[in-house]
């Protein structure tokens, strides 16, 4: 087990809008959490920023880099396990960047990186909303669509250690065109850039809606429109909560899922996505079994890929 006798650890989480860096503890709490974008850069000046966040989440701890443990990575995928070789589909600037190499290079402990959504996944599962499970997916509804799914308490790894990538599940065959190549896929419909681009093309074709006030909405002003009674942007979040009833049923139908948990900033629409997304479950899971799986809000917020990393290290065997 790497770093058994560790009491805490820096936890990395890095995705295509935000990278986080805190350091955690074995009870799961996070000390000295910063945030800060993902910049739109070549290789080295995202991992020069990733240093600057790490650098600033150990001051405010009040932990030398030298006393540092070991490391846990949380990161946009496709990747290389366990080599942590990363190509993030939304981090364009990182393509078979080997990050765990070069974080072992510049701190000098164990590193261990995974996909982030599998890190959130077990974080839920260790301290938040997967507690009690035996067939738990995790999802991240944000800048992309990822998953990770914890059976039996183990992290599911796959072939490549790439399971849980439930984003890319076929929801809408005709659908549009996603980031990875296909068409119809759950992150090409119901991801914050999605949500987004669909709402600029449904503009574009001369729909009716308080969303053209805006230069350039986001998935959180579509939200807002929609609380507001806008019909374009109802539509657009219900559409989102059927994609994601549509893979989650799939889901259920091929693990014998008895929860899921959905986390991530698109998630914070609420019963906007929430309510199309069971009415869409209850349609499509028709199995017996199918129909007891319980979906909730992720429970541990923006901490979530904290608490997963730390827990990729705390219960990382081999």
């Amino acid at each position: 087990m790497v770093a058994s006798d560790a009491a805490r650890v820096l936890a990395v989480d890095i995705g295509g809008t935000k990278m986080a860096a805190g350091v955690v503890d074995r009870a799961g709490e996070v000390a000295g959490a910063v945030e800060v974008p993902t910049p739109a850069a070549d290789a080295e000046a995202l991992f020069a920023t990733l240093q600057t966040a790490i650098a600033r989440s150990l001051t405010a701890a009040g932990v030398e880099p030298a006393a540092l443990a070991a490391i846990g990575v949380g990161c946009g995928g496709p990747m290389r396990f366990p080599a942590g070789v990363v190509s993030p589909l939304n981090i364009p600037g990182w393509r078979d960047f080997p990050l765990r190499a070069r974080l072992v290079q510049a701190y000098g402990c164990p590193v261990v990186v995974d996909n982030d959504a599998k890190a959130m996944a077990l974080g839920e599962y260790w301290r938040g909303a997967g507690q009690g499970t035996r067939s738990f997916l995790g999802m991240v509804v944000s800048t992309g669509v990822g998953g990770g799914i914890v059976v039996e308490g183990a992290l599911l790894h796959g072939a490549r250690g790439n399971a849980g990538h439930v984003g890319h599940v076929i929801v809408e065959p005709s659908g549009p065109r996603c980031a990875c190549g296909a068409r119809g896929c759950l992150e090409a419909v119901a991801s914050g850039p999605s949500i987004a681009r669909l709402a600029r093309a449904a503009l574009a074709r001369g729909a009716r809606s308080v969303l053209r006030d805006y230069v350039a909405p986001t998935a959180s002003d579509i939200a807002d429109a929609a609380r507001g009674g806008d019909g374009l942007a109802l539509a657009l979040y219900a559409r989102a909560g059927r994609a994601l009833g549509r893979g989650i049923a799939s889901a259920t139908a091929l693990l014998d899922l008895d929860r899921v948990a959905v986390g991530g900033g698109v998630s914070q629409a609420g019963p906007l996505l929430f309510e199309p997304l069971g009415d869409e479950l209850a349609r499509r899971a028709r199995l017996s079994f199918a129909r007891h799986v319980e979906v909730v809000p992720a429970h541990l917020g923006r901490l979530a890929g904290l608490v997963g990393a730390a827990a990729l290290v705390f219960g990382q065997s081999g």
